[in-house]
């Protein structure tokens, strides 16, 4: 069944609805073995973690913090946002097959990574957070004359997307940088394991797994 017109699938926007709540739902679960890791790991008290956002009015953001803890040691509130940034922000690594081919097609998205990627080392940013906080491309002044951060794409542009290997790759300095600072919370037990839940990514068309409430199973009919 196909749109006569068009010939798009009758099934798109089912299939595109059910795509975003299992991205949603999987960037939440992620967040949240995050949170658990870091209190397990005692870098946070469970209280002081639920009232961390409920005020906004940090000295500094994050971005800025992305880029000092390349260079002085973070306490232990600067490091769980930075932390917990970078599990919202891990960039973007294909997960289907089809999403990779329109990418090749469109050449969009392929141009925006390739011309970061050059940015970077261009200018010899050590890190994606660096480069966020510090470049001109990321600095937007406004009507009122203040100036404004922005990493976030819109429809049709993908001028603030990085690798996912990019952001690995900041991991491992962030985590090197506070270990040579003497951070007591960036040993490399709490990077593996803080790496593992960042940076594992189940196939996206597969679905879910193992015994979660959102598994279906086999749906075929007996016909």
């Amino acid at each position: 069944a196909e749109q006569p017109k068009t010939g798009a699938s009758l099934a798109a926007p089912r299939r595109e609805a059910r795509s975003a709540r299992r991205r949603l739902r999987r960037k939440r679960h992620r967040k949240e073995r995050i949170k658990a890791l870091l209190v397990k790991n005692n870098v946070i008290a469970q209280e002081h973690l639920d009232t961390l956002f409920q005020n906004s009015g940090f000295p500094k953001d994050v971005y800025t913090l992305r880029a000092e803890g390349l260079d002085r040691c973070l306490n232990a509130e600067e490091w769980t946002r930075v932390l917990l940034h970078l599990a919202q922000r891990r960039a973007y690594r294909s997960n289907s097959t089809a999403e990779a081919a329109k990418a090749k097609e469109n050449g969009v998205l392929k141009h925006a990574l390739a011309e970061n990627e050059s940015l970077m080392k261009a200018k010899g940013y050590r890190t994606v957070g660096e480069m966020f906080c510090l470049d001109k491309k990321f600095q937007v002044t406004g009507a009122d004359g203040k100036q404004w951060r922005k990493t976030r794409n819109a429809p049709s542009d993908y001028s603030f997307t990085v690798t996912r290997d990019m952001v690995h790759d900041e991991v491992r300095a962030l985590f090197q940088a506070q270990r040579n600072y003497g951070n007591p919370y960036a040993g490399e037990t709490l990077e593996a394991s803080y790496a593992e839940i960042l940076f594992s990514q189940r196939n996206f068309d597969e679905g879910p797994g193992g015994n979660s409430p959102y598994q279906k199973g086999d749906l075929r009919g007996s016909c």
